[in-house]
């Protein structure tokens, strides 16, 4: 067995950047001894049925904002079915580093066989790009930029001799940092303040990991990237904001304050940015994501000196009006229009929950993400993943494997839609090989929910939107994954007590009233 030097130095130099799994579809050149120089350093290589997947995969495990795994593709073909994965690790701010074996710049033009060309394919979601060279640099300064705010997807070539060339980093217009005396500003706005209230981005979760918000004693509200920040059991915890504002949107209680304070608060994690009536303060480590929401104060810091400078506003909210009564109030309305009927999703995540406190619930998107984004309380940043900026159809399956495998103790609920199972189905393969412990739930109704819903109001072409035989439990039961289809309450309690029992995977298809399905959300989003 012979391993060229530099792609032994590259398994190297992943090993000791603390990158500990890698995901792929290999072929039968570099990518392949890499991943043999990986074994041999202790990394462990999860072969998938699709490269996207594979890449979906790597970003979970990186979802704290540091690159923890690798995905690994071939050439051409390969790296085009890697890109969706791309795609959604950089709407998610997740920095994990694709690795594709590919032609070098020196290769004749009469060599096309897969050829393609990765960096023009690439480049508007990739952070960084750059090729495998023979000391290990290249690699270390990709993986820097992966971790700088904003977190984000980078990719390196595979070439089969050692690159010379260096990395080639997606510029941002560097940020320009306020001065003290905004600072003071923002002090006596808050001082002056009497209904306070906090927003926080994913950036809470990335930087300031560990702050008690629930302590400053006024309603928090996080986007759904930063659900978990605050433990939503709190009485201070006022739920999950998108932009889009209905009957029983949190946005309704922030209507009530007299300031906003937000952490990160971005565009790019909302479904809809708009300013807010009241005074708006947002602190940021980086510019240029304010757009929509137009803060009158919009103050950049750099990210090592946030956890100061929240801690020295932190008295200024002492003894302002909780507000806890309106969302008290808020919950219990929320609790008679999702609760009002026994079998619907609401009650299910709910009941899961309640029989698996610790798991963590990882969305998919749909009609029934709305309703477990409100549902699910989150007490901590381990307790929530979703596909909570792209929205991204299908990823439910692929980060729940990830997360198992990056977090080996920790029950995972994967659910998915009647849109989304399809995907990636095939990935349970690998929780049944592994004996991952992750309960795919399907939530179905036969149709894709919010497009049918919306779409029949309309008078649109309904088999569009409809699905045929959209049952799975037995697909799922094919491939070795103990399955069951529930139609109840009292058959999902059956079937959580019989898998705590095991604590490997499991299937659980449930279907629901397509009417009721069609209105769960409607006074949410």
């Amino acid at each position: 067995m012979e391993i060229k030097p530099h792609i032994a130095k590259l398994a190297e130099a992943l090993s000791e950047q603390k990158i500990k799994w890698a995901f792929g579809v290999t072929g039968g050149g570099a990518s392949l001894e890499l991943i043999t120089a990986l074994n041999e350093k202790g990394i462990k290589y999860y072969p998938v049925a699709h490269e996207a997947a594979a890449v979906m995969m790597a970003g979970a495990c990186s979802k704290d904002g540091i690159t923890r795994a690798a995905a690994i593709t071939i050439k051409g073909p390969g790296f085009a079915n890697a890109l969706p994965g791309i795609l959604s690790n950089n709407y998610e701010a997740r920095p994990a580093i694709t690795i594709s074996e590919a032609y070098s710049p020196a290769t004749p033009a009469h060599k096309t066989h897969k050829r393609l060309d990765h960096f023009a394919a690439s480049v508007v979601f990739v952070k960084a790009f750059s090729a495998v060279d023979d000391s290990g640099k290249n690699l270390k300064s990709l993986l820097d930029i992966a971790q700088k705010e904003t977190p984000g997807p980078v990719h390196m070539e595979l070439y089969a001799e050692a690159a010379s060339d260096g990395v080639r980093e997606n510029k941002i217009t560097a940020t320009k940092f306020s001065g003290e005396e905004i600072l003071k500003e923002i002090s006596a706005v808050i001082k002056n303040s009497q209904k306070p209230v906090l927003i926080l981005g994913s950036l809470a979760l990335r930087r300031l990991d560990g702050t008690d918000w629930a302590s400053f004693g006024v309603p928090v509200f996080t986007t759904a990237a930063a659900k978990g920040a605050i433990d939503e059991n709190s009485a201070y915890s006022g739920g999950v904001i998108s932009g889009e504002v209905k009957e029983l949107s949190p946005e309704n209680l922030i209507a009530h304050a007299d300031i906003i304070f937000s952490v990160g608060l971005r565009n790019t994690e909302v479904v809809n940015a708009v300013p807010y009536k009241s005074f708006h303060i947002n602190i940021d480590s980086i510019g240029g994501f304010d757009g929509g929401f137009d803060p009158k104060i919009n103050f950049l810091i750099a990210s090592e000196n946030l956890a100061k400078i929240i801690s020295e506003l932190k008295p200024l909210f002492s003894g302002k009006s909780s507000g806890k009564d309106l969302i008290a109030e808020q919950n219990a309305n929320l609790e008679k229009e999702l609760f009002s009927a026994d079998w619907m999703p609401a009650p299910v995540f709910r009941q899961i929950q309640k029989a698996l406190p610790e798991s963590m619930l990882v969305l998919d998107t749909g009609f029934f993400c709305t309703v477990g984004e409100t549902v699910w309380k989150a007490k901590s940043k381990d307790n929530f993943l979703g596909s909570s900026n792209g929205r991204f159809m299908g990823t439910a399956i692929p980060t729940a494997l990830g997360a198992a495998i990056s977090s080996p103790n920790k029950d995972i609920i994967a659910v998915s839609g009647d849109g989304g199972i399809r995907d990636y189905f095939m990935e349970i393969k690998l929780a049944v090989e592994n004996n991952l412990p992750i309960i795919f739930v399907l939530m179905s109704d036969g149709a894709y929910g919010s497009i049918a819903a919306s779409g029949r109001a309309k008078g649109y072409y309904e088999k569009a939107f409809q699905i045929n035989n959209p049952g799975w439990w037995e697909a799922a039961k094919a491939i070795g994954c103990p399955a069951l289809k529930i139609k109840s309450s009292a058959e999902l309690k059956s079937a959580l007590e019989d898998r705590q029992k095991t604590k490997g995977p499991m299937f659980l298809e449930m279907s629901f009233n397509p009417e009721r399905y069609a209105k769960m959300a409607k006074k949410l989003r």
